[in-house]
């Protein structure tokens, strides 16, 4: 991630956590209410309750408290669909279908946000923040798939996986915006994961492949 689109320093301390937290929370108010064209440093600080200078101590620009939000929101949509019960799902479909569902339901109640970000998100980069944290989240998932259906794909094929499912949610929601409400949606998306992250794909086809998260081979 460049430079510029990187905090310039971690807060470290209760205090300047909170005050990193009040500036992103700010950004997503004005991005909800008024969108990114509104968005400026100055206006988020008046927001946020904090002076400019403190907010440059974090964020070098409005790209990247941009960037930070998407990071936290990834996080966010992650944690939910490790959350998800999994325990009545059969096979990989329906473990795809169940971890989409939650997926979907949560991007729905950000939508507002999301569509602020939409037109942005190349420009800041913010395909490449998703990624990263969703490898994050590699094991936590292989972990999570191992114990619902005895497989545990392997972290390049479901860090892939995870970057084609937020990349055709982008790509859907620039063609059209209620597609998110359609059950058919997730029905798309949930093949899409299985076809790359699933037992039959190609490369989950050879045993190497077939890995637990603690790197032993599948039985």
């Amino acid at each position: 991630m460049p430079t510029a689109l990187n905090p310039r320093k971690k807060p470290t301390q209760e205090r300047s956590t909170a005050t990193v937290d009040a500036i992103v929370e700010a950004a997503i108010r004005i991005l909800r209410r008024d969108g990114w064209d509104v968005l400026t440093t100055t206006r988020v600080a008046a927001v946020a309750g904090v002076s400019v200078g403190s907010l440059y101590q974090y964020f070098p620009n409005r790209a990247a408290i941009a960037v930070e939000i998407v990071r936290r929101r990834t996080r966010h949509f992650l944690t939910s669909v490790l959350a998800a019960d999994l325990g009545g799902a059969g096979d990989f479909e329906a473990v795809a279908r169940i971890a989409m569902t939650v997926f979907i339901g949560e991007k729905r109640r950000e939508l507002s946000m999301t569509l602020a970000l939409r037109d942005n998100l190349a420009a800041m980069q913010g395909r490449q923040a998703i990624l990263e944290e969703a490898r994050a989240f590699v094991p936590a998932l292989q972990a999570k798939l191992a114990a619902a259906v005895g497989v545990a794909p392997a972290p390049a094929q479901l860090a892939i996986a995870l970057a084609a499912v937020e990349g055709a949610v982008w790509e859907i929601l620039s063609q059209d915006e209620a597609a998110l409400e359609r059950a058919e949606t997730v029905t798309a998306l949930a093949r899409l994961f299985t076809s790359l992250a699933g037992p039959e794909a190609p490369a989950a086809g050879r045993d190497r492949d077939r890995t637990t998260p603690s790197g032993d081979r599948a039985a």
